[in-house]
């Protein structure tokens, strides 16, 4: 009968290929869409390393008191899996070949692994049947992941491309089609608006207008200015270019706002570009981008996140970290299986196509992301470059950074209920280009997913403890082999995450680890977002303020208080199941108390955030109240 020691080598081999794939792909991946070869036979590459990830596996099977005869035959089926792999998706690297293969394989015997310890644990049937369950439902969301990690890891593993990967240097795109460039905004402050102007007036092309939409501010001494400085950029350029209005009361924030201009916008425009208020646009942002709809069919082109003015704050530089690995490598793998979404500024969508998706989705918190779905429903494609062609502010307070993504979380929810229909399979619903659907579904339900698993492990957890105190069940033993394979795993995640960071610009550990901390301490907000999502109440639209900090004045506590609370049960669980270590097993309560902790570590994170923003906020109090008063002029 085949037995979970019989597999243990056959999980250390897997695991070292794993870790071997990350340290091929950060040495081959040299920059986005940059693969350098290895060596000029790959397939002797390919095989050196299933030899070399087999002796190590080896070493650590006879270390571990195993049978390395048990090792052969994973070895046999991944030399036999691997070659398919490579013949059936020719555009992945041998480092993607190693990855893809080890994660398929890691699936099948990790599932297989995992059965065999919960049949030999001797837990009683109903905690057996719920720990089966909870194992199926793990079994469902490694497949789901894994699916979008090919398309999320495409930059990582992918040789060669279907679709443009860069836009054209030296090959400006017609300079005599009409640009509409919308610039909505509320309650902005003039100087920042205006920096926005400049830049757009600076722009190398021929035909554009620029509506600058304020809507719904009250106080005049944030929009007069506007309105002045466009009279005043329009005398400077000898012909109206810039168009003010000041609109009020306007429904439908951000996307009314968008719907409103599409009326009012010149009838010849072609192209409207969406520019948020604080983003600074390069000169070339349309000429290079327009290329790319000599393609009748391509409905939008959408350009990256990108942010300013976050050097010497460690909370800024902590957000912008987190930023910048989805936008620098993930969408662009999205994109190349048809996937791209339009993310709110920085893009440039065909004005037809708009007008035929039926406008902007005012009931919606994403309305950028929501209008790709219906452009790609009625026979559009976009495309995602992952070329910076403008950057805007970050949030400067916690408080906002967590709103900004809960809009960002719940926004694709309602899109998931209001569109699921799209995203049947044929002959359902219509087809949608390349793996939209799939990536749509996976995307828009990702905090759920998150969420449902996290509270699985929990409920589990909770199970195998009660059995364990009742005196139902026996402790048992966590296998040697979880420890091996965890501290394996761990390195193989660090590998992956500090190339991910290297791709994204920065080789600084501190920029890395501080990138971490912001990300996992919106993953509070982020599961909140996507509860909220799926409520048939209308959210409200909450918009991102960028004033500069007047004062230093807040609270941690007030920013984390859920966080804090959460981090504070989970660490006396952890401390409470290793007091229970004479009742529930050493090995058990060690690994448990482990997870609990890392699980706390990463809600401990808002609250050093929300620490962190404070320092800044107190930082920017002192700089202005030391800053000269300064009358702004309009630029001559």
């Amino acid at each position: 009968m085949l037995t979970r020691a019989a597999l243990d080598p056959s999980m250390y081999f897997l695991a070292i290929m794993g870790l071997l794939a990350s340290l091929m792909v950060s040495r081959a991946v040299v920059a986005p869409l940059r693969y350098q070869r290895i060596a000029s036979h790959e397939g002797q590459v390919l095989i050196g390393s299933v030899v070399f990830g087999a002796l190590l596996a080896s070493a650590i099977t006879v270390g571990m008191g195993g049978d390395v005869w048990n090792l052969m035959p994973v070895v046999a089926i991944f030399l036999v899996a691997a070659i398919p792999v490579a013949r059936l998706v020719p555009r992945l690297n041998v480092p993607g070949v190693i990855l893809l293969t080890t994660e398929v394989l890691t699936f099948w015997f990790g599932f297989v692994w995992s059965a065999l310890f919960l049949r030999e644990a001797g837990l009683p049937d109903n905690t057996l049947m719920l720990a089966g369950a909870g194992l199926l439902f793990g079994a469902v969301f490694f497949a789901l992941t894994f699916a979008e990690r090919i398309a999320r890891d495409a930059v990582l593993t992918h040789e060669s491309w279907r679709t443009p990967i860069d836009a054209p240097h030296g090959a400006p795109g017609p300079r005599d089609q009409k640009v509409s460039i919308q610039l909505p905004c509320y309650a902005e402050p003039p100087e920042i608006v205006m920096a926005t102007m400049d830049h757009l007036a600076a722009l190398d092309h021929h035909d554009f207008e620029v509506l600058v939409c304020d809507n719904n501010t009250k106080d005049e001494a944030l929009w007069r200015p506007l309105e002045a400085y466009c009279a005043h950029l329009n005398e400077r350029a000898g012909k109206e270019i810039f168009r003010f209005f000041h609109v009020s009361p306007l429904p439908g924030a951000k996307a009314g706002a968008l719907n409103w201009l599409l009326d009012v916008m010149h009838p010849d425009a072609e192209f409207v570009a969406v520019i948020d208020a604080d983003y600074l646009a390069t000169p070339d942002f349309l000429a290079r981008l327009l290329p790319f709809f000599r393609n009748p069919r391509v409905g939008y082109v959408q350009t990256p996140h990108d942010y300013r003015e976050y050097e010497g704050s460690a909370y800024l530089t902590g957000c912008y970290w987190e930023y910048m690995p989805s936008n620098k490598v993930d969408m662009v793998g999205v994109s190349e299986y048809g996937g791209a979404f339009t993310i709110g500024t920085m893009c440039i969508l065909r004005a037809q196509a708009i007008r035929e998706a039926g406008g902007w989705a005012e009931w919606c918190l994403t309305e950028d992301s929501e209008i790709s779905v219906r452009l790609r429903a009625i026979g559009y494609s976009g495309l995602y470059i992952g070329e910076t062609f403008g950057r805007g502010l970050i949030p400067e307070t916690f408080s906002d950074y967590k709103k900004q993504r809960f809009r960002w979380t719940a926004g694709p929810v309602q899109q998931l209920l209001r569109h699921w229909r799209l995203f049947l399979p044929s002959p359902w619903a219509k087809p949608l280009p390349g793996w939209t659907k799939l990536l749509e579904v996976l995307r828009c339900m990702a905090p759920l997913r998150v969420l449902f698993a996290m509270i699985g492990g929990l409920l589990g957890f909770l199970a195998l403890v009660a059995a364990l105190m009742a005196g139902v069940m026996e402790p048992f033993l966590v296998p040697d082999a979880a420890w091996v394979l965890t501290g394996i795993g761990t390195l193989a995640w660090l590998v992956g995450i500090w190339h991910r960071y290297k791709l994204t610009g920065t080789t600084r550990v501190s920029d890395m680890i501080l990138g971490e901390v912001a990300r996992n301490a919106l993953t509070y907000t982020v599961l909140q977002a996507g509860l909220a999502g799926l409520s048939n109440k209308p959210l409200a639209w909450r918009r991102t303020p960028k004033f500069a900090l007047e004062s230093g004045k807040g609270s941690i506590l007030a920013d984390s208080l859920p966080e804090t609370l959460i981090a504070l049960v989970l660490s006396a669980s952890a401390a409470l199941t290793l007091a229970a270590s004479d009742r529930v097993g050493t090995n058990f309560a060690a690994l448990s108390a482990l997870a609990l902790a890392s699980l706390a570590l990463r809600f401990f994170c808002a609250p050093f955030v929300a620490w962190l923003a404070l320092r800044h906020a107190r930082r920017q109090a002192v700089q202005i109240a030391a800053a000269p008063v300064l009358v702004s002029q309009p630029s001559a």
